[in-house]
């Protein structure tokens, strides 16, 4: 790769309370390389409003700064994790036109990412007006499942209006899908992956295709998390609201106050409970771990079988303890765990003669990110009036 003809990117991957970042540089017909992976913390959060503090302009322009310092180059483009791309947005777009404003209309459907992934994109187009800029979207992953599997059970008109099973971690799985083509040479033919961490979901994936998932219409659904309950019996908040309860304190309860959190009292964190001897965080990893294997057992029959099984995300690379509970659930479909291998987190923890393989994958939302503009802005290059929306 000369150094003349490497372009600089960056990503962001932008919450409620801190930024993270990664700086590749690219060639044309060469992966993008990780430079360098960071976080910073936003001093002042941007709440539910579109505005951009003082405090988050200033954070987006001091990353620019030091990336391009550090490159010695002006970056060329920038890549945004956006978790939701609703029914418009079905693969990875540059930001041009009426992109910006059409993901800022999606916003009430994830309240509490969508707001904060939106900031960095407004803040560098004040910066930068004539920087590209590229959304890759959390929900694009599962726009391949069909319509049957995406509504909801409830009256048409809501389907209309936009309710539906999105899916969501999207970006990770589709990573989960590429490291195991590269690594065996074809991805499994019915594989269950895990993405495993303070979020959590699992999704069925047929042919290197979603074909169902366990997150749905928000990030609420489908498996126990560090603080979100996962599936949850809609009559508990009934008659929670029968109780007192407003939208506020609900909101509060199932994304801060549920999950490893609310069942354990003690902490959201896998490392936390697996370091204690407390019957309440034994409790909670216990439920961790049946819903998992209960949701993805479901999500088997999706598939009409199951080849291979793959974790990823923080506790699905780092846990072999939760690795072990969940995987050994699927026994009676031949899955036979390697207890040295998985100990030792290596990147195939299948017995020898496993009826199904098991595997860990590294999460690299980045590097996907990176592919999908490098990708793009070849195509614009070479074809500039061609659509870049799927």
């Amino acid at each position: 790769m000369s150094g003349a003809a490497r372009q600089l990117y960056l990503v962001f991957n932008v919450g409620s309370s801190s930024v993270k970042y990664a700086r590749f540089l690219a060639e044309a017909g060469d992966e993008p390389v990780l430079r360098d992976r960071r976080q910073a913390d936003r001093d002042a959060g941007l709440g539910g409003t579109a505005e951009v503090s003082q405090a988050d302009q200033h954070l987006i322009a001091t990353i620019l700064t030091e990336a391009e310092t550090a490159e010695g180059r002006p970056v060329a483009a920038i890549g945004h994790r956006i978790v939701h791309g609703g029914r418009r947005f079905e693969a990875s777009v540059v930001i041009e036109g009426d992109v910006l404003a059409a993901m800022a209309k999606l916003g009430h459907l994830a309240p509490l990412h969508q707001p904060h992934n939106l900031m960095a994109v407004r803040a560098l187009a004040a910066l930068r007006p004539g920087l590209p800029q590229i959304a890759c979207f959390d929900t694009a992953f599962h726009r391949t499942q069909n319509e049957a599997t995406r509504r909801l059970p409830l009256p048409d008109s809501f389907f209309e209006e936009g309710l539906e099973r999105y899916g969501f971690h999207g970006l990770s799985y589709a990573w989960v899908v590429e490291a195991l083509t590269r690594r065996l040479g074809a991805c499994p033919k019915r594989l269950l992956a895990f993405h495993l961490g303070n979020g959590a979901s699992a999704t069925a994936i047929l042919e290197g295709r979603s074909v169902a998932t366990s997150m749905g219409f928000s990030t609420l659904d489908g498996l126990m998390m560090g603080t979100r309950p996962g599936g949850l019996d809609p009559g508990v908040l009934l008659h929670l609201m029968s109780q007192g309860h407003d939208h506020a304190s609900l909101s509060d309860l199932l994304y801060r106050r549920a999950g490893l959190l609310g069942v354990s009292g003690a902490s959201s964190d896998m490392r936390v409970l697996q370091a204690s001897s407390d019957p309440a965080s034994l409790r909670a990893m216990e439920m961790f771990c049946a819903r998992a294997a209960m949701v993805g057992g479901g999500l088997v029959t999706a598939m009409g079988g199951l080849d291979a099984i793959a974790f990823t995300g923080g506790i699905g690379e780092h846990s072999a303890q939760i690795r072990a509970a969940i995987a050994r659930a699927f026994g009676y479909l031949g899955a036979r765990l390697d207890d040295a291998a998985n100990a030792a987190h290596e990147a195939v923890i299948s017995a020898p003669g496993s009826g199904v393989a098991i595997a860990i994958v590294p999460a690299n939302e980045e590097l996907v990110i990176a592919l999908a503009m490098q990708a793009l802005l070849v195509g614009r290059e070479s074809a500039p009036t061609e659509a870049h929306e799927a």
